[in-house]
């Protein structure tokens, strides 16, 4: 599967990368985009930009000249993860900041999986009507909430519940609601 993955100035950097490891032990051709704020974030929890290799390739957010800016390339599914409330809300108004705000509308328009992870609590009235929103237009809110039925031992553990889950919702093959 050709997968667009994207990360957004939300805490919470360990869902992406957690996510770009299972999509890449998949064997899944990998678009990767982060947001321009992502890098406060990510230095934060310890994270840097991943390495393009041959699985991965990796995009300047604030290049719209690429093959994820057009509905033109079929793209399987978009992951956004972690998903921050500003995202959410340019998503659901339409607004393109930046390359991973274009890619979502495309994602959207052509009516192909796009699932955000959406990492901020609590949630205010404007991110509930941004949810539905984004749903009513095809796409899935995946919340980042970690179950513990399954005794996790670690952070990674923790972090994983939402991977697979989020995973799941990739491939489940429902057709997204169209409003």
């Amino acid at each position: 599967m050709k997968i667009i993955l994207a990360m957004t100035a939300a805490s919470g950097t360990i869902y992406g990368f957690r996510l770009l490891e299972q999509l890449q032990k998949s064997g899944h051709e990998i678009h990767f985009i982060a947001s321009p704020l992502w890098k406060q974030v990510a230095e934060r929890e310890d994270y840097q930009l991943p390495q393009e290799t041959q699985q991965i390739k990796i995009y300047d957010p604030l290049d719209m000249n690429v093959p994820l800016a057009s509905g033109s390339e079929k793209f399987d599914a978009m992951i956004i993860a972690p998903c921050s409330g500003s995202s959410l809300a340019c998503i659901a108004a339409g607004i393109n900041q930046h390359l991973i705000h274009r890619a979502a509308e495309v994602q959207l328009k052509e009516r192909r999986r796009l699932i955000l992870v959406f990492r901020e609590s609590p949630l205010s009235l404007l991110h509930i009507q941004n949810m539905e929103r984004v749903t009513a237009a095809g796409g899935i809110v995946q919340v980042a909430s970690p179950h513990f039925y399954t005794h996790p031992q670690t952070v990674e553990d923790v972090a994983d519940t939402v991977v697979s889950r989020t995973l799941q919702l990739m491939t489940d093959n429902r057709e997204p609601p169209v409003s």
